[in-house]
């Protein structure tokens, strides 16, 4: 095709029909040029083909991790409820006569209450990648770039509230243990048998914490960190919930 281009240029410059060889040569050029525009059109198509292909990996990968994530979230709720449940039928027990409390009862209490460590478990894989890798800007929706660059930002002020709540059960943890508890409720539970250590001879009492106000001060603190880690992890969940609607709309 080119030298055919190039002898029909020559013939007519040849000839002296210049004003012809000159239209010739501009609708040579022309065409050269809209092939470039086709080839560029063509090579853009596919790149954005890529992309659009890119996007939709992404997304589902996406959609998997938040689905994970809720499940873990909506377990460590529940479990977190029944922790709490647990603390305000302790406090309630606060000054009650003795007699009318059973030892079992309370160290039944004091396990569900203080033996779990609340700190939840989620995937962030897909979020992390799009952040670190700089493709964050493949994804098309504003909604969800915004999730995703404020999710590290989230997940710090979860910790933190999580570490409050850590550090108010190591409080209580170790009031226990200063005040000989700890070994009772290990004892009462069967705890001491599974942990092969024997059984304390001299027993202390665990309705001693029932008349204690250093006991209901902490309690009464860890019960409100608590609630307050339940809201954090509430206001996730409606947030997760909200990302998985628009990821899949």
């Amino acid at each position: 095709m080119a030298n055919i281009f190039r002898k029909t240029r020559q013939q007519l410059y040849m000839n002296d029909r210049f004003s012809k060889y000159l239209v010739y040569a501009i609708g040579e050029i022309f065409l050269v040029v809209v092939g470039i525009l086709i080839a560029l059109q063509v090579n853009n198509l596919n790149e954005q083909s890529k992309a659009d292909a890119k996007e939709v990996k992404y997304l589902i990968s996406m959609k998997s991790e938040l689905s994970t994530n809720l499940s873990l979230i909506h377990a460590e709720i529940e479990s977190l409820e029944r922790s709490i449940d647990s603390q305000r039928e302790l406090i309630a027990l606060i000054n009650t006569e003795e007699d009318t409390v059973n030892e079992m009862y309370i160290a039944q209490l004091l396990a569900k209450s203080f033996s779990r460590v609340f700190e939840l478990k989620y995937r962030d894989g897909t979020f992390k990648e799009l952040l670190y890798s700089g493709e964050l800007i493949l994804i098309k929706n504003d909604s969800i770039k915004n999730e995703v660059t404020s999710w590290d930002g989230r997940m710090i002020a979860v910790r933190k509230q999580e570490k409050g709540v850590y550090d108010a059960r190591e409080k209580i943890t170790h009031f226990m243990i200063d005040k000989g508890i700890f070994k009772m409720m290990l004892d009462d539970m069967g705890f001491s048998d599974g942990l092969q250590i024997k059984k304390s001879i001299n027993r202390t009492s665990s309705k001693r914490l029932l008349s204690s106000q250093k006991f209901e001060n902490l309690l009464s603190y860890h019960i409100a960190l608590n609630l307050s880690q339940k809201a954090f992890y509430k206001k996730l969940e409606d947030n997760l919930e909200n990302l998985l609607r628009i990821v899949t709309a």
